[in-house]
């Protein structure tokens, strides 16, 4: 071997271990970013809704009609297997049972517990008698009566006042 190979395989092989430690510096700091973008991106409200959203809906008459969804349904079905009834229930007892599955998440762009920003064009542009009504027969991906049915109109009242009242609304 000649002065000159020696020289190449030198030049050569630090190159190499160059190349090699920019590829594991490459690897680790992507590894870094896309763990926390992947985080980020889990608990995002896009993906948290995919996460509870309901595996079936059950679908009568129009074909674009969202009747009853199946995971709402599930408190309305234990109430009455378990022979509790629902009457006289206050407003925060009806949003604890009923309300709160889809109203603490804000599935399906329902207007999340609490927040003023959500709740007040509705309460504007609608008025507190029609987010009533909406509540009782429905609306979208909401069944009616949050999928309780057996709750009666007075208990849906009071839940949407408890929940206007957390937003730091008045029905009135």
């Amino acid at each position: 071997m000649s002065k000159a190979d020696d020289i190449f395989y030198r030049e050569f092989g630090v190159v190499i271990v160059a190349l090699f430690l920019f590829v594991l510096i490459v690897f680790f700091a992507a590894r870094a970013i896309g763990a926390h973008s992947f985080e980020m991106m889990r608990s995002s409200p896009s993906a948290v809704a995919d996460r509870v959203k309901p595996f079936g809906q059950v679908r009568v008459g129009k074909s674009d009609e969202v009747v009853a969804a199946a995971a709402p349904a599930a408190p309305a079905a234990a109430a009455s297997d378990s022979g509790a009834s629902t009457a006289g229930m206050s407003g925060e007892q009806v949003y604890e049972a009923t309300c709160k599955l889809c109203h603490s998440a804000g599935v399906a762009g329902a207007p999340k517990f609490g927040d003023k920003a959500a709740w007040e064009p509705r309460l504007t542009q609608q008025g507190f008698d029609t987010l009533v009504s909406t509540a009782i027969s429905g609306k979208g991906a909401m069944p009616p009566k949050g999928g309780n049915a057996n709750l009666s109109d007075a208990e849906m009242k009071s839940a949407i006042e408890y929940m206007l009242s957390k937003a730091g609304l008045s029905p009135g």
